[in-house]
């Protein structure tokens, strides 16, 4: 156990790593409506999870070392959108199917940005946490999600934690094709995708803290 929490902490510390999180950070910048997307993403991901370690379901995956990964590994979530035009990625309006399947490749570009500079280490949880997240956080419960099309629980645990906390801050965010929505908007949002966008047990932990998360955004907006 020393030696994995040493690991770990080589890892949040190697110059890879801090290079992988400047380059989340510059990607994320380029949207001027995503403000402290990355810092709140991280807190809501935290929160729920520490939400999610109190139930017994959870009790033996969740723990202390996954809460502070998944905290760590977020910012890594878009890094991917780094390759993908300003003309796609800042469009005002709507985007052309095709647009829409160039923005889609983020998740497997992010995916092979964080494998190819992940620190070389045994255990390497921080990056492999972070590949996960990239590739698969726009999957969705029932299927028709993206890339891979994952249903359920094929979907990894921290990408189902991602997909809400990526798309509540979202919703309540300006972006150049949006206004920003209220919390109540936005939580009926995520309600209302329960059990076709999101997992079913993710979307009650939501509005078992949906109040904390609300008062997270007041704390750090844009």
């Amino acid at each position: 156990m020393n030696d994995l929490l040493k690991e770990e902490a080589e890892e949040l510390f190697d110059p890879q790593m801090k290079a992988l999180l400047l380059i989340a950070e510059r990607a994320e910048s380029r949207d001027e409506g995503a403000g402290r997307h990355i810092e709140r993403v991280q807190l809501f991901c935290k929160l729920l999870s520490l939400h999610l370690s109190t139930l017994p379901r959870y009790t033996r995956n969740i723990t202390g070392n996954f809460v502070e990964n998944i905290y760590g590994a977020a910012p890594l979530h878009d890094i991917g959108k780094a390759e993908i035009d300003d003309r796609i990625l800042l469009k005002p309006g709507k985007l052309t199917p095709d647009e829409f399947e160039v923005v889609k490749t983020h998740t497997t570009i992010g995916w092979r940005t964080i494998e190819a500079a992940r620190p070389k280490t045994s255990y390497n949880l921080l990056s492999t946490m972070g590949m996960s997240i990239a590739r698969y956080h726009h999957e969705k419960w029932d299927g028709s999600g993206y890339p891979a099309m994952l249903v359920g629980e094929e979907i990894p645990l921290e990408a189902r934690i991602m997909a809400i906390a990526d798309v509540y801050d979202v919703l309540r965010s300006r972006r150049v094709y949006k206004e920003p929505y209220s919390h109540q908007k936005s939580a009926d949002i995520i309600v209302a995708g329960k059990g076709t966008h999101f997992d079913p047990a993710m979307v009650d932990a939501f509005v078992g803290i949906q109040n904390t998360l609300d008062m997270v955004y007041a704390w750090i907006e844009d």
